[in-house]
């Protein structure tokens, strides 16, 4: 399996085994924007062809119904209707959660790390079937044949032993792991930075 970001004017490949929405936000003015890109056309088909979708945050709110933001949080006040994916609606609201959770995998009994930090507030049918339990309460929303989910936990594929249990259910091994690899990155970017530039001088100015 290979990873590819999308662009603007591309069309999702027809290869496609998942499709991940991620956070936004804007999440109105980028659900017309995906539209504009002919992507929600792409994503049914995807979805005939037996493929599935994650919603992140924002990409999880446009796979519902409807996103309503009657206080014009985001922009001008109003109703768009969602990708209809989910059986779920979402309603901005002023409060913001901004939280470090633990939570375990609802399929795969897995736990992880994530974070929420969103606006809104999602309900719906398909919230009995969660992606996730946070302390213990659901969260997130699965559709009924599996194939589309949504979380609002940014970051939980930093978490290796989740991803590997994620991608294991499609038939994909994980490779590699991103908590070694970010170290290795880092400490490489440094050593590039010390050879290039004066970073006393730096530390001194910065006194």
């Amino acid at each position: 399996m290979r990873l590819t970001m999308l662009g603007a004017g591309r069309a999702l490949p027809g290869d496609t085994d998942i499709a991940i929405l991620p956070g936004t936000k804007s999440t109105r003015g980028d659900l017309a924007f995906l539209r504009a890109q002919g992507w929600d056309g792409d994503l049914a088909a995807h979805l005939r062809r037996g493929g599935h979708i994650l919603g992140i945050c924002g990409g999880y709110q446009m796979l519902g119904r409807k996103v309503a933001d009657p206080l014009g949080l985001e922009g001008p006040a109003g109703d768009t209707p969602g990708l209809g994916f989910l059986d779920v609606g979402t309603t901005m609201m002023p409060r913001k959660d901004l939280t470090e959770r633990r939570a375990v995998h609802a399929a795969t009994g897995t736990p992880f790390r994530g974070y929420e930090i969103h606006i809104g507030r999602t309900e719906g049918p398909d919230r009995a079937r969660p992606f996730a339990h946070v302390d213990g309460a659901p969260e997130g929303s699965v559709g009924a044949d599996g194939r589309v989910a949504g979380s609002y936990l940014h970051g939980m594929f930093r978490d290796d032993a989740f991803r590997a249990a994620w991608l294991a259910g499609f038939g994909t091994p994980s490779r590699g792991g991103y908590e070694a690899g970010v170290d290795a990155t880092l400490d490489a970017l440094a050593r590039h930075l010390e050879s290039h530039l004066d970073v006393a001088a730096l530390i001194a100015a910065a006194r």
